[in-house]
Formats: C-alpha cells, sequence, structure tokens
C-alpha cells in the first residue's frame, strides 16, 4: 500500500489501484446529470465515498486491494428540497480602533463521508470439520451411511438386514370373506334353533418389527330369523 502513496492519479483502466482522485472524476461518479453536478459545485452537496476490501488471507497481502464507490446522498436539486446543497455558517469577528465588528458568513461546498467496510477469512481445516458434523447431525446422515455401510459392506450384512426388515404375505380379504360366508351358511342348514349363528374370520397383518404392530379383523355374521311355533 505504501507503494501507491506514490504521486499518481487514479484512472479505472490504467491505474486503478491509486488513491488520489481528482474532484471531477468523484462528482461524475456521484452524480450523472450534468446540470445537477453544475448546481453541486455552485451550491455544494454531499457525497459519500465507500471503500469495501475483500481479502482472501491464503494468497499474497499485496494483492488485496480495495474497492472504491461514489454516490450521492443530499437532495437532488430537481426535486426542489427544502434546503437545497451542503451549506454551513461561521462568525468571524473583529475590532477596528474602539468598535467591534461581527462577520458571518455562509459557505457552500462539497461534503466527503468516507465509509469503510471488508471482510477476509484463510482456510481452516478444523473449522471445515466442525461445519461438516454439524451438517450431517442437523440432515441424520450419520444413520442412513451407516446403514449403507452395514448393508453392504458387512460380513454379516444378512443378519443384520434379517433383523431391519420382515417380509410380510398378505392375502386378499375378499376372498377369505367369501369362503367364511359359506362355510357359516353351510353350518346353519343343519341347525333348527332360535339362537345366532356368527362365524369370525381374522385376518392378521405384519408389519416390520421396529414398526408398530396392527391388527384388523373382518368378522362375518349371519343371523338366522327366529321360529315361531304355533300349538293348536
Amino acid at each position: 500500500m505504501a507503494d501507491d502513496l506514490k504521486p499518481c492519479v487514479f484512472h479505472p483502466k490504467d491505474d486503478k489501484h491509486c488513491p488520489i482522485f481528482t474532484l471531477d472524476y468523484i462528482v461524475n461518479q456521484a452524480e450523472n446529470d450534468s446540470n445537477e453536478r453544475d448546481l453541486m459545485l455552485q451550491y455544494g452537496g454531499v457525497i459519500s465515498i465507500k471503500l469495501d476490501w475483500d481479502c482472501n488471507l491464503d494468497r499474497n497481502i499485496k494483492i488485496c486491494k480495495p474497492a472504491y464507490s461514489f454516490a450521492r446522498l443530499d437532495v437532488p436539486y430537481r426535486e426542489k428540497p427544502f434546503s437545497v446543497g451542503f451549506n454551513f455558517r461561521y462568525a468571524s469577528t473583529w475590532k477596528h480602533e474602539r468598535d467591534q465588528f461581527r462577520t458571518l458568513t455562509k459557505a457552500y461546498g462539497l461534503r466527503f463521508i468516507i465509509a469503510t467496510s471488508g471482510k477476509a477469512g484463510k482456510f481452516d481445516f478444523i473449522r471445515l470439520s466442525l461445519n461438516i458434523g454439524s451438517l450431517v447431525g442437523i440432515f441424520g446422515l450419520a444413520t442412513f451411511f451407516c446403514d449403507i455401510i452395514i448393508l453392504h459392506l458387512s460380513k454379516k450384512a444378512d443378519i443384520y438386514r434379517m433383523h431391519m426388515v420382515e417380509k410380510i404375505h398378505v392375502k386378499n380379504p375378499y376372498e377369505n370373506q367369501q369362503q367364511a360366508s359359506n362355510n357359516s351358511s353351510e353350518q346353519n342348514d343343519g341347525i333348527h334353533s332360535n339362537t345366532n349363528s356368527n362365524v369370525k374370520t381374522e385376518l392378521e397383518y405384519e408389519t416390520p418389527r421396529n414398526g408398530i404392530i396392527s391388527m384388523e379383523k373382518v368378522v362375518v355374521s349371519r343371523l338366522n330369523s327366529p321360529t315361531v311355533s304355533t300349538l293348536s
């Protein structure tokens, strides 16, 4: 940076790292309208100069250079604001013989507000490991990777798969219901009484061992109409 302090003039292409700017370049970057620029030079204005640093500390520090940007902060004259431009007043007193005098001066000019911001970073393997571990823990990837390793790389993968996943065989519930109805009809044909004959058929569905076991029952009932006999 000390080499850049030698006498030079900033140029966006030829010498973009020189920190010395001309007033004409600053005003042109802050305001595009030529009429507004003339009024700013006459009645004053407020211009922001921002230096933004973005440095990679893994590289040479001499490569780290700021980026300059300019912006106008006061209200443009075309919008006819209540207070235009930038001005300030100051008083000066002086004495001539026995009389004292006071002079109030209103000055116009350009006010520059300089703001600096920046960021710098360097590769850190420990921080990278912590971030990767946090990412794995948040999304639950540890269990997923462990299952893949055990199921495909372990010698006892078959045993682990047998305890992890269980095959089930589900029968057609409509066939079981029809068969139960036929069986109950055959049994009720040979019985003459007022009792009810209920046939229940249960269908059980198994789930994996690590899940919740649910059972569904299909009940088929047949109610015989009561027989009334009249004695004469």
